[in-house]
């Protein structure tokens, strides 16, 4: 059991892999810190705040699926030059605005959205590559690595980030970011990788129309996979949203503290995810669909915890709970839908399963309007309730995710 939790990373090419991916995500949650505090600083809104934090998921939800359609026919390593190339220009410019003394929020929406571009591109790029680079007794393992190395940064990149924004200031924050995604773009370089596949194929419309329609009907006709597919949105939809998408306004008006406490409440979130995933690791794989469903009930009660305590070290235990869920969420409906579906399609699942990190944006924009309103405790516990229905209804119209045992 010990060596299935980390079994991937036997591979000296996977390894590689994710160390840039570990780069990559570090420059995320820097500027996840950076952009939280600053927005919600300067304009006392939840809503802004949280749109400012999910604005870059907008063109995930349209372009992920396409995302996933040209990595099934493209390098996946030369999709990643191109990204991290990309997120190095793109928070070079921020990083100038912020020099200059230029505060306006349209311009950080504008930028983090074309972010969001680089974002649908790489999910799915990474995914495939490391497919790829692992054996197959090893595909199931990767989808921990993933969540593990998205975050190990985590951990301890936004604390330093809170105590760089305490004493030095946001400007100077955005430069260690863009240092880390240089290294990043480094790292995918110097990876050696032979795509087998010799001359790409030309895309027409109807070819990408045809993919949409093949995956769309192999997932509605098989009840398991359309049951790990329902199931895969909950953290997306309102349960990310509704507690870390929220924690710049919990930190400032109910705990009452500055960026340091951001940071040390998002590093929280990355330690629970990371020993969610070793839980996952440690399990029996057939088991997945119980372990997801369980967990996401053990999420939303642990949420609506979160959402009435106001001391501090209560919070971080509560964050901790619902992030250790969380992962076994991803990890458990991940791998089922991954191990279900035939190879042909994986590609385009993963750019579909990116996709639907494009909903974030609606979660956000929902809870995030309820905390101007009520606050943010009663946008959580809302949130919660309806998590519950939902799921409720989805397992019970697709039984075989808890009853059937996957091979």
């Amino acid at each position: 059991m010990a060596i299935n939790a980390i079994r991937s990373l036997y591979f000296s090419k996977f390894r590689q892999l994710m160390v840039t991916h570990i780069l990559i995500c570090t420059g995320f949650w820097i500027q996840q810190i950076v952009i939280g505090w600053m927005v919600y600083e300067k304009t006392k809104s939840p809503l802004l705040t949280s749109l400012a934090l999910a604005v870059d998921t907008i063109p995930i939800l349209f372009g992920g699926f396409l995302g996933g359609v040209f990595v099934d026919r493209l390098n996946p390593k030369s999709c990643i030059i191109f990204v991290t190339g990309g997120q190095f220009f793109l928070v070079s410019i921020l990083t100038t605005i912020m020099f200059l003394d230029i505060f306006s929020l349209w311009y950080i929406y504008i930028i983090i959205f074309f972010i969001g571009f680089t974002w649908a591109i790489y999910d799915p790029s990474k995914i495939t590559l490391g497919m790829k680079l692992v054996d197959k007794n090893s595909i199931s393992n990767i989808f921990g690595m993933w969540i593990a190395g998205f975050n190990i940064p985590r951990v301890l990149s936004t604390v330093l980030a809170g105590y760089l924004i305490v004493f030095l200031g946001t400007k100077y924050t955005l430069l260690l970011e863009l240092l880390v995604i240089f290294l990043s773009f480094l790292s995918i370089l110097l990876l050696k990788y032979e795509h087998n596949i010799s001359k790409p194929e030309n895309l027409k419309v109807d070819q990408i129309v045809n993919d949409v329609k093949q995956l769309f009907s192999t997932i509605r006709y098989d009840n398991l996979l359309t049951g790990f597919f329902l199931l895969s949105f909950i953290p997306i939809l309102l349960l990310v949203p509704a507690t870390t998408g929220l924690l710049p306004v919990y930190v400032s008006d109910i705990l009452k503290l500055d960026a340091r406490g951001l940071g040390f409440l998002q590093s929280s979130c990355g330690l629970g995810q990371i020993m969610g995933i070793l839980i996952v690791g440690f399990a029996k794989q057939q088991y997945m669909g119980k372990y997801a469903t369980l967990a996401i009930f053990g999420s939303a009660c642990s949420a609506i915890l979160f959402a009435f305590s106001e001391i501090f070290f209560l919070s971080i235990i509560f964050i901790i709970l619902v992030n250790i869920c969380i992962a076994i969420i991803h990890n458990a409906t991940g791998y089922g839908m991954f191990s279900i579906i035939d190879e042909r399609f994986r590609g385009r699942l993963a750019g579909l399963q990116v996709s639907s990190f494009g909903f974030f944006i609606f979660g956000t924009t929902f809870s995030g309007s309820i905390a101007n309103v009520y606050g943010p405790s009663t946008s959580t516990i809302s949130c919660m309730i309806i998590i519950m229905v939902i799921s409720t209804i989805v397992i019970a119209t697709h039984t075989k995710v808890y009853s059937e045992d996957l091979n």
